[in-house]
């Protein structure tokens, strides 16, 4: 990923290059150095079929020499959506290892629903599902791999795809678990220990 940027910083406006792109903000390479806590506004277009997007953030840390990393302090809800659906696409079409999706059951303060998965990580998982769960919710999740016991870990809901699905992180995940998973989405199995 590289794509152009703007930037201001109270009367000034500079060039900057986005270098990585996320929900939550963004990685600049820039000609100037900025310090941590250091507030601005940028503008970029993260691809051609999108409209420009101008958020306000502040920087979070500084990489000498190469750039800095910026949180979004205020940005569209709309664009964040699209920011989150343009970053699926990407991860999906550079996967290293191939995906097998798999049906996660998840309990909810609203009750419990059926969802399907092909994104899964040690730290959590994006979830297809249409049932509105709110971003920061707590839930129960329980979901078998290829083979072996199955995998029951409680989760927080961090981002909402609105008409596709949550992402969400592991809180509890048992660390034979946690290895089950990583041989999972490395080699695209699981192991049939226990994980008690």
């Amino acid at each position: 990923m590289n794509f152009p940027a703007e930037c201001s910083l109270e009367e000034d406006t500079f060039p900057a290059r986005a270098l990585n792109l996320g929900g939550g903000g963004l990685f600049l390479s820039m000609p100037r150095q900025l310090a941590p806590g250091k507030a601005l506004s940028v503008r970029f277009r993260p691809a051609k079929h999108l409209p420009a997007v101008e958020a306000s953030g502040r920087v979070i840390y500084q990489l000498a020499d190469q750039g800095v990393g910026i949180e979004f302090t205020e940005i569209k809800p709309e664009d964040r959506q699209r920011l989150l659906r343009l970053i699926l696409r990407w991860k999906g079409a550079k996967r290293k290892y191939p995906r097998k999706p798999f049906v996660a059951q998840i309990e909810h303060e609203a009750g419990v629903i059926l969802g399907v998965s092909s994104d899964l990580s040690v730290g959590g998982m994006f979830i297809k599902t249409k049932e509105p769960l709110a971003e920061g919710s707590n839930l129960k999740m329980r979901f078998y791999l290829n083979g072996g016991p199955m995998v029951r870990v409680a989760a927080r809901v961090r981002y909402v795809v609105k008409g596709m699905g949550v992402g969400v992180q592991f809180i509890d995940l048992l660390p034979a678990d946690q290895s089950r998973i990583d041989v999972y989405v490395t080699k695209g199995e699981s192991s049939t220990e226990d994980s008690n």
